[in-house]
């Protein structure tokens, strides 16, 4: 006799929850930074910058992204080497995805278009995507670390960053573990069905685990939070902001987790009252702190939509078709998953 599978009781989150969310903590970012904007500062200080420091800063941020590039280049060798130029080109189209399109779906888009382009699994793609925000994620518990000897924090920041920080030396933590204890960590998790979705996630790291392109891999990440701490840094500088290494670096690690939630395209909104919010602690008045803030902002963002404007052009696709085959190539890789969990 056939047995019928009953649907899953579990509900599922309506596809309109994250965009309505992302727009709302958007909306009301803006309106906090923008009440009682000066906006005649602000043309006085456009008036006033100096050019080349902008230039400067520009071209560091650009750079951000040919480093970020590299460094998933030789995350990804021991699994088909792709070339720089099909994993720069990943990196710009995923920037023009996430300024263009609500939570962060440039992540998913920029995996898609690297496995279309490469050898390289869409999986395999989405794991080592992960692994890089680990990296990052342990980078930025080690800057902020750092600063707080040479800058004194805020109460609310350090809270955040304990739990911030605490979640990322577990997840370290557990990806290590599985990595020296292969075999122990099989034993444990393949009892569930969420185990054996671990199962599958430890085999890619496992394929992607090789000691020397991790480390480099790590290594190049250090270089990569520095040229966006140095482009932020010569920003503030252009408007004749006379801040330290150490001060800019906080003000980046606040306004990255402060943006790290899924929101609005380009992170606008959250973008800015993060950056207020750290200047503010640095004892920046307001006024200044919020002019300061949409500079950055138009001069570390815009560029980067014309060069993933550039990027997409090259690609052959529409971001429209984009979103889509990525979407179609994750949800393939789930049903194959379910599929090879299953038992016969």
């Amino acid at each position: 006799m056939d047995t019928v599978e009953t649907p899953s009781g579990r509900r599922k989150i309506p596809k309109w929850v994250v965009p309505v969310a992302g727009y709302g903590i958007a909306a009301l970012s803006l309106v906090w930074v923008f009440s009682h904007f000066p906006f005649a500062e602000l043309g006085e200080h456009l008036r006033t910058m100096d050019w080349t420091w902008i230039a400067v800063a520009v071209l560091v941020e650009i750079g951000v992204y040919f480093i970020d590039a590299w460094r998933w280049m030789v995350l990804l060798r021991p699994v088909g080497a792709p070339s720089f130029s099909c994993c720069l080109q990943a990196v710009f189209v995923g920037l023009f995805a996430n300024d263009v399109l609500p939570a962060r779906a440039g992540e998913v888009i920029r995996c898609f278009l690297l496995s279309f382009k490469t050898d390289v699994p869409i999986s395999i793609a989405l794991t080592s995507d992960f692994i890089q925000r680990i990296m990052d994620g342990i980078w930025i518990v080690i800057i902020y670390g750092l600063v707080t000897w040479h800058i004194s924090s805020h109460v609310a920041v350090n809270r955040v960053m304990w739990f911030f920080g605490g979640g990322v030396v577990v997840i370290a933590l557990v990806l290590l573990w599985v990595l020296f204890h292969r075999q122990h960590a099989h034993h444990v998790f393949n009892n569930s069905k969420l185990g054996a979705k671990f199962i599958h996630l430890l085999e890619e790291i496992h394929r992607l685990g090789n000691w020397r392109e991790l480390g480099i891999s790590m290594a190049i990440s250090g270089l990569y939070w520095a040229a966006q701490i140095f482009a932020v840094w010569a920003i503030a500088r252009a408007d004749s902001f006379y801040f330290g290494a150490s001060e800019m670096a906080f003000l980046t690690v606040v306004k990255t987790v402060g943006t790290l939630i899924p929101n609005a395209p380009a992170n606008v909104g959250a973008y800015q009252a993060t950056t207020v919010y750290a200047l503010e602690r640095l004892f920046t008045e307001p006024n200044d702190a919020k002019i300061l803030a949409q500079i950055m902002f138009g001069f570390l963002t815009l560029p980067l939509v014309v060069g993933g404007a550039i990027a997409i052009a090259f690609a052959g696709f529409n971001i429209s078709d984009l979103r889509r085959h990525a979407h179609e190539a994750h949800n393939t890789q789930k049903l194959n998953r379910a599929k090879a969990e299953k038992p016969v």
